[in-house]
């Protein structure tokens, strides 16, 4: 039996056949050399407080964008949108059941003019009793160049409101005796009022009152020619 009285006995902790050097190397030192571990949830609060930071970030990046494209959405809706008045015509015209016409511009009425037709040989005369037929006539080209050119210059001897119609002229022109003579037949005329073709002929054989005789080549004496003149009617 031990003796109650020895040192080590009394004191709690120590082993039997232990000596003091031994102090310190039981498990309670050991863990209290040993560092602490890293606690785990430091690392997920560092993430934590990154996410954050970023989110007000990523939201003002996000309303950034949303206002930039309704500035832009909205300046191209007002261009483009249909007007009013557009839509109410295609509306009426739809109800209506008929398209709406294409109306174009209605052309320029063109003005008529005065129309004058080719110089005719009605006879050529010589002295003496021989007679030539008409279509063995020369054509004097200059006589009937101012023939013609006489009678459109005296257009207005028919006045716009006599309803048109056709004169023919029939010119008598002497080259010995250098005279000219004018003359609207009644046969094949439309134009029916006397005085109007009277007016007409007193005024193109003024125009051929200064007509060089001795200048114009011709091989018989005397020409009758006749051109028919055909007068527009007045625009109602």
């Amino acid at each position: 039996m031990a003796d109650p009285s020895s040192p080590n006995q009394s004191r709690p902790g120590f082993e039997r056949g232990g000596s003091s050097s031994d102090i310190g190397h039981g498990p309670i030192s050991s863990r209290a050399l040993l560092p602490p571990s890293e606690p785990k949830s430091s690392r997920t609060s560092f993430d934590a407080l990154d996410a954050q930071v970023d989110r007000p970030a990523r939201l003002q990046m996000i309303v950034a964008l949303i206002l930039g494209l309704v500035l832009v959405a909205i300046p191209l809706y007002l261009w483009r949108r249909p007007r009013a008045e557009s839509i109410s015509v295609n509306a009426g015209a739809i109800d209506a059941g008929v398209l709406p016409a294409v109306t174009a511009a209605a052309p320029s009425p063109v003005e008529e003019k005065l129309a004058i037709g080719d110089a005719k040989i009605l006879s050529c005369h010589d002295p003496g009793l021989k007679k030539t037929l008409p279509e063995q006539c020369d054509h004097v080209a200059e006589l009937e160049k101012a023939f013609a050119k006489a009678i459109e210059e005296s257009a207005s001897c028919v006045p716009k409101d006599a309803g048109g119609g056709t004169l023919i002229f029939v010119v008598d022109a002497h080259f010995k005796k250098k005279t000219i003579a004018v003359s609207t037949p009644k046969e094949g005329r439309t134009l029916k009022s006397s005085k109007i073709a009277g007016s007409c002929e007193k005024a193109v054989k003024s125009k051929l009152s200064g007509l060089p005789f001795e200048s114009i080549k011709h091989e018989h004496m005397r020409y009758r020619v006749s051109i028919t003149a055909t007068y527009p009617s007045a625009k109602r």
